[in-house]
């Protein structure tokens, strides 16, 4: 008979292999196979964390090491990446990346003085007609950690790839840090923050295909933590890094009113909530 303190090794290790697959045996277009590993991987996720939740240290690092599979995975899922590269490489190169988009600086190199950023051609095919005909629409902190990539990764795609996720993933353990200090502030349950953490959507959404929500959410999660604590100044500024991250949060800033607006003090409250949608 298994000891119960294997069952969640044995089922990190089926994990373990579903995720294997999923970052470098999967097409995209290969529907059977896609959703029935997703499938998989959310019951064995939901067994993980309903019988071992209890185990702070023991999901965390599962979650960790789910993680750190992905690390010299190319995304299968998504193309986007391709476009962070583009624009991380316009900024190490002294370029806005905002001014220009892929498909004219490739037909026209003179409008960068022929700054072209290094492969190009091969970052404008692998983020599609769609992407490289537009301007870039990503907010200024995102760009940052794009720039980040390009400057300690030179030319090389894969290189670029790793930072990026190294990002993401340290992202992912502020949110649990956060995330977990939040909930025991609000006498919930610390180990609810795995139903994020242990996610297979989030893993392989954020950590596998480069999606930046993740970062995104540390921020925004930071945010409330300091606005629970009542240090609403830094947490203004952190929900203003997040929103420069992902516009998403500015749809939740309607819902600080309430919490920051009392009935007992409206006066100041208005006060307090004009300077943190200011900051």
């Amino acid at each position: 008979m298994i000891r119960n303190n294997a069952q969640p090794l044995l089922l990190a290790a089926f994990s373990t292999l579903l995720y294997y697959i999923f970052a470098y045996h999967l097409v995209r277009s290969d529907f059977i196979r896609l959703i029935s590993l997703v499938a998989g991987l959310f019951i064995i996720t939901y067994f993980l964390i309903k019988s071992y939740g209890w185990n702070f240290w023991l999901l965390a690092g599962i979650g960790i090491f789910f993680r750190l599979l992905f690390l010299p995975a190319i995304p299968n899922l998504s193309q986007d990446f391709y476009r962070f590269l583009w624009d991380g490489r316009m900024i190490v190169n002294g370029l806005n990346p905002y001014l220009y988009t892929p498909e004219s600086i490739l037909a026209s190199p003179e409008l960068i003085m022929g700054e072209i950023p290094h492969n190009g051609q091969l970052l404008k095919d692998g983020m599609g007609a769609l992407n490289a005909s537009h301007f870039s629409n990503y907010p200024p902190v995102n760009q940052f950690f794009f720039g980040i990539a390009a400057l300690l990764t030179g030319k090389s795609i894969l290189g670029s790839v790793i930072v990026l996720r190294i990002l993401i993933i340290l992202a992912d353990l502020g949110t649990l840090y956060f995330g977990s200090k939040l909930l025991k502030a609000m006498d919930l349950p610390a180990t609810n923050i795995f139903w994020y953490f242990l996610n297979p959507f989030i893993i392989i959404e954020l950590t596998g295909n480069l999606h930046f929500e993740g970062v995104m959410l540390c921020f925004l999660v930071w945010s409330l933590y300091l606005l629970h604590r009542k240090k609403w100044v830094w947490s203004a500024i952190l929900f203003g890094v997040s929103i420069s991250v992902k516009l998403i949060p500015l749809l939740l800033l309607p819902l600080l009113m309430k919490y920051l607006v009392k009935r007992t003090n409206i006066k100041n409250g208005i006060l307090r909530l004009a300077g943190y949608y200011t900051l």
